[in-house]
């Protein structure tokens, strides 16, 4: 029987290409392997709406690769070096190093043009090349570019950029040496560490002979110095930094970029030393460069150093979440979270940062806990405010003690906010007081996960003859040992005891049974991780007191898909009726930039008849416009206004000014045709709006001989997931419903959830045009009888009901 090997990829065609090249070393030699490919799509894939500086470049292509790595989907991942983290995994580490290829920059022009006068615009995907090359083209403008390779060379060729810096090794696997215009030496443009060769990313306990032979020694060796130099700079507050090793005569000369923050300028350095030395020679030649070209007042480098705050998610609802540690992870620029951590809390984090998933689950720690450790450590000492996001409270079985240790031996500041521990919200969500006057005095919280061989550090006994409530966590995997342990140390077998599974979210299941039942009855329930075990008197009061499951909208997730800023208004009205709601906004608000038109409009404001707004983004955007110009509102006195909806009154209201029409129907043609019967012939009318919006609106009032300005103050952006992906929410089945308020929030979760299947999707749409659009993705559709905020609530309370 052959062997078979999954080998991991990216999609693009590069990513093929170079993987493909591992194949074909293991074919030839090993012909009687079975190797198959698997490619898949990487959150930097993903992210092509901001640059690589502001998402944390590195880890951005490997992660969900890593991913398939440790369960065990694929044996082996390709990638390129430069795109791994510098602090490799002890689980899924590197086992082999490509040859080198050519490890160069380069310039590449339009299609068509062969000189360039190095004006113009230089489409550059990394601060290392855009430092170095500002010294070469100093008249240039230099501009993110985010896409594969092909991507950037369809935009070159468009006319977005007059050109690009690419690496050479990736045109040249993708047979494209053609377009090369100019190569940079190394003394022009120092490459980034390990550029030129891919890496091989494996299992620490799977056995790789039958890669012996791939790859030279002496490239394994230079990328680990490489490697070496960038990661103990990284570990400060220097960035970017790039490192280039060459063999000269039998020597290794490694050469080191250090770039000097308070300058903006930086330094070349190099030393030498035998090739297997490589990591000792980059780590010593990064220690010589900050020692000289570092700041060495004390003071400045705690300036620079950053923190870290433990935060504690509580158990899932968001509700449970402290207002401190909602604003620590407002403020904070990473956010290193676990499992546990509710999805709704990740979603709604407003500001754009970088989001580190350690992903630790019980029997399944994809990233070790020392990992973890110097994750924190790296990224404070970056200058980070790092948020270390842990379900629960991080001192309750959650290792923070361990993880403020190591910032402690590293000087780190730390501060701690405590967070809902799941062992006392979980049984009060199902009707369970964990304390009661008449049934328990105490309350003993004890860990049910061990690691395989540890002796039981547990004493049961004292448990029983404590007579209290005794909760489990983390227990469930060993519910059967621990209800025998309880039965071996004399407790009442028909001692109520129940087992809960997704407190406080919308999946919030129950068993309730005896000691002696229960494992059965779990069992049959169908009962997973994460829950929690909770034994006592106490437990039979469950049916008695039960609460949540009373709510009207318990045990249903809804997708809000409002405006950033709209979100939370609708989220909160959901969550107490019992919604667990994932706030993703899907588009945000963007005012128009240098708006001409909104200015000239200002100039003649006294000169229209009606001014319209059909959002209240429209009216907060137009207003903070008239402040920006210095336009006093009283020169709005001759205007009357017409609104769409509730919402855009109630903003207009908190302005001082009360709409004169608003349509029954809360739609633009609806407002349209109720303003062409006000006799607007000859009157001019304003309406500012989204660039993109109700096509009819104004043509119906065109048609009644008015004289329009319809003016664009704002356009809709598409927004990305943070933390989670949430086509893979929607394939689980854990979106039970979707509220759409506009065409634009349907588009913009389209594009997010790209691919998925929205069949079992309920949609509630705020409106026929918006359902319209839903229906083109498949989504079982639902409009409200009114177009607002609160009959869309009760819309969705209907949708409940019908389930």
């Amino acid at each position: 029987m052959s062997r078979k090997i999954v080998v991991g990829s990216r999609e693009s065609r590069l990513a093929i290409i170079q993987t493909e090249k591992v194949m074909e070393h293991i074919r030839r030699s090993h012909p009687k392997i079975e190797l198959e490919m698997m490619t898949m799509e990487t959150t930097g894939d993903k992210r092509l709406d901001v640059t690589l500086d502001q998402i944390g470049g590195k880890g951005l292509f490997v992660k969900e690769l890593d991913k398939a790595l440790l369960d065990g989907r694929i044996d082996l991942a390709v990638h390129s070096l430069k795109d791994m983290p510098m602090d490799e995994s002890k689980v899924i580490p590197i086992v082999r190093y490509s040859p080198r290829e050519d490890v160069r920059d380069v310039l590449v022009l339009p299609k068509g043009v062969e000189e360039w006068d190095g004006r113009g615009i230089i489409g550059c995907s990394s601060f290392r090349r855009r430092i170095q090359a500002k010294r070469l083209f100093k008249e240039a403008e230099f501009r993110s570019v985010r896409g594969n390779v092909i991507t950037r060379l369809e935009k070159l060729d468009r006319g977005e950029y007059d050109a690009l810096i690419l690496a050479a090794a990736g045109l040249k696997r993708l047979g494209l040496e053609y377009r090369i215009s100019r190569y940079f030496s190394t003394d022009e443009i120092l490459p980034a560490a390990g550029q030129g060769t891919m890496a091989v990313q494996g299992r620490i306990d799977m056995n790789y002979d039958f890669l012996e032979g791939y790859g030279k020694k002496e490239d394994a060796y230079i990328a680990k110095g490489e490697r070496a130099f960038v990661r103990y700079l990284d570990g400060g507050c220097s960035s970017p930094v790039a490192a280039y090793g060459e063999v000269i005569d039998g020597q290794l000369l490694m050469k080191g970029l250090y770039y000097m923050e308070e300058t903006g300028n930086y330094a070349i350095g190099s030393k030498s030393g035998p090739v297997e030395e490589a990591e000792k020679i980059g780590r010593e030649l990064a220690i010589s460069m900050e020692a000289e070209y570092g700041n060495p007042d004390l003071e400045q480098r705690q300036k620079c150093q950053g923190k870290v705050w433990l935060v504690g998610a509580g158990p899932g609802d968001i509700g449970l979440m402290t207002v401190k540690g909602q604003a620590v992870l407002e403020d904070a620029d990473v956010v290193v979270y676990d499992h546990l951590v509710g999805k709704d809390i990740l979603a709604s984090i407003r500001k754009e940062k970088t989001f580190i998933d350690v992903g630790k689950v019980a029997g399944h720690h994809p990233i070790p806990q020392e990992e973890i450790n110097q994750i924190l450590v790296r990224e404070a000492k970056k200058g980070c405010k790092v948020a270390r996001l842990k379900g629960g409270d991080p001192f309750l079985f959650g290792r923070g003690g361990e993880e403020l240790e190591e910032l402690a031996r590293h000087k780190i500041p730390f501060e701690v906010v405590p967070g809902v521990t799941s062992s006392l919200a979980v049984p009060a969500y199902n009707g369970i007081p964990v304390t009661h006057r008449d049934y328990a005095s105490s309350l003993h919280i004890v860990t049910g996960h061990q690691k395989e061989g540890q002796e039981q550090p547990v004493n049961y006994r004292a448990l029983v003859e404590s007579e209290g409530t005794l909760v489990f966590l983390m227990g469930v995997t060993a519910l059967p040992q621990i209800m025998a342990s309880l039965l071996e140390a004399g407790i009442d077998p028909e001692m109520p005891a129940a087992v809960l599974q997704d407190g406080t979210t919308a999946g919030q299941k129950k068993v309730v049974s005896t000691v002696a039942r229960l494992p059965d009855a779990a069992t049959e329930a169908d009962i997973r991780p994460p829950a929690i075990i909770v034994v006592g008197k106490v437990c039979a009061l469950s049916e008695t007191l039960s609460w949540y499951e009373e709510l009207p909208l318990m045990g249903m997730r809804v997708l809000v898909t409002r405006p950033r800023e709209l979100a939370s208004s609708m989220a909160e009205k959901l969550r107490l009726l019992g919604a667990d709601v994932l706030e993703v906004p899907a588009i945000d608000t963007i005012p128009v930039k240098e708006n001409h038109r909104l200015r000239q409009s200002f100039e003649k404001i006294e000169e229209y008849d009606w001014i319209v707004f059909t959002s209240q983004i429209g009216v907060r955007i137009f207003f903070e416009e008239m402040e920006k110009a210095k336009v006093d509102v009283r020169r709005l006195h001759a205007a009357k206004f017409a609104v769409i909806g509730e919402g855009t009154a109630r903003a207009l209201r908190q302005k001082g000014i009360h709409a004169d029409l608003m349509p029954k129907v809360y739609d633009g043609v609806s407002l349209a045709r109720l303003l062409a019967g006000q006799d607007i012939e000859e009157k001019k009318i304003l309406v500012p709006r989204a660039a993109i919006a109700n096509p009819q609106l104004v043509p119906i009032l065109q048609e009644a001989k008015a004289m329009v300005d319809d003016i664009p103050i704002y356009t809709t952006i598409y927004q990305q997931c943070k933390g989670f992906d949430l086509k893979e929410e929607i394939e689980k089945g854990k979106i039970d419903c979707v509220a759409f308020t506009s065409s634009s929030t349907v588009e913009g979760f389209a594009d997010v959830s790209k691919g998925a299947d929205y069949s079992k999707i309920k949609a509630a749409c705020i409106g026929k045009q918006t359902a319209c659009t839903a229906q083109k993705y498949g989504l079982d559709c639902y409009v409200a009888s009114k177009a607002t905020i609160d009959d869309l609530i009760t819309l969705i309370e209907r949708i409940r009901t019908e389930r």
